[in-house]
């Protein structure tokens, strides 16, 4: 599995824990395959396994699984777009952008 195609099957997941925990082992598994984005991989991986170690024994409203889920896919994204483009620097900028935008935001993970 590449990253694209866990970003595809996040998306179509419902909001949960499920469904972080298979973005943590799946960010996990890249990181062993892909080390070219290990640093990457490994903060998207932080993310989904605090999300579960939060949350896994909880009943969770639909509104806030939905709003966790929205904010990681965002920066799934952002670094599948700094993967495509191929350069180092903006892949070093989009993890930089993703860790302000998270200390900006209400650490819900």
């Amino acid at each position: 599995m590449n990253f694209t195609d866990l970003i595809q099957r996040f998306a179509a997941q419902a909001p949960g824990t499920d469904s972080f925990l298979k973005v943590k082992e799946g960010s996990l598994a890249l990181i062993s395959s892909d080390s070219e984005h290990a640093a990457a991989y490994f903060l998207i991986y932080g993310f989904a396994r605090s999300y579960v170690l939060l949350y896994e024994d909880q009943g969770i409203e639909p509104a806030f699984a939905e709003t966790a889920k929205a904010q990681l896919l965002s920066y799934m994204t952002r670094l599948d777009e700094a993967f495509k483009s191929g350069t180092p620097d903006d892949l070093v900028a989009a993890m930089n952008w993703i860790v302000l935008d998270y200390g900006r935001s209400g650490k819900i993970f």
